[in-house]
């Protein structure tokens, strides 16, 4: 299984995103959509993982839930990384670089790549090509900037599919409130 933990959005933010996103549609030249479904913000990728330890990953972040509490972020930028991929930013809250760095800390033994620098985002195009430079582009872009609520993070399954990756949700993890 090829699995990643994230912090999957309600549908507002996911509708905000969007908003963002055919913002940008005038100033690209290419690049692949990420559909709606899909949008979310990547706590710790794993990689792919044999499907028995699943139930120990599970007890393990359950675990990691117990010990956070429900936090705000919120949008605040947009950036273009290097490798393609068109992203709104999520704030850094002391809470969420927190959460992900015990996420970590915690599934160290399944990590195939440790996180460098986190950088909370979601991307909203991989592979994007602007027509203008992009401190330019970003211009046409308004960031939905209204806080949110972060009351859980997911562990997903990552499939391809006939259409792109399917991202299915396996289990949620509460955070305290």
């Amino acid at each position: 299984m090829r699995l990643f933990i994230g912090i999957d959005f309600e549908d507002r933010q996911k509708n905000n995103l969007c908003k963002m996103q055919q913002a940008f549609d005038g100033v690209l030249t290419g690049g692949r959509t990420i559909p709606q479904e899909n949008l979310h913000c990547t706590l710790l990728f794993l990689g792919e993982v044999d499907a028995n330890k699943v139930p120990e990953i599970c007890t393990k972040l359950h675990e990691v839930s117990k010990r956070h509490t429900h936090f705000l972020t919120s949008f605040f930028d947009s950036a273009n990384f290097a490798n393609g991929c068109a992203v709104i930013k999520l704030k850094a809250s002391k809470q969420l670089v927190a959460l992900q760095q015990d996420i970590e800390a915690t599934l160290c033994e399944f990590v195939k790549k440790p996180t460098n620098k986190y950088i909370p985002h979601v991307t909203i195009y991989r592979d994007a090509k602007f027509a203008l430079p992009f401190r330019e582009a970003k211009k046409t872009v308004q960031i939905l900037n209204m806080p949110f609520e972060v009351t859980n993070f997911t562990l997903f399954d990552s499939t391809r599919g006939e259409h792109g990756m399917i991202y299915t949700p396996i289990t949620y993890f509460n955070l305290e409130k």
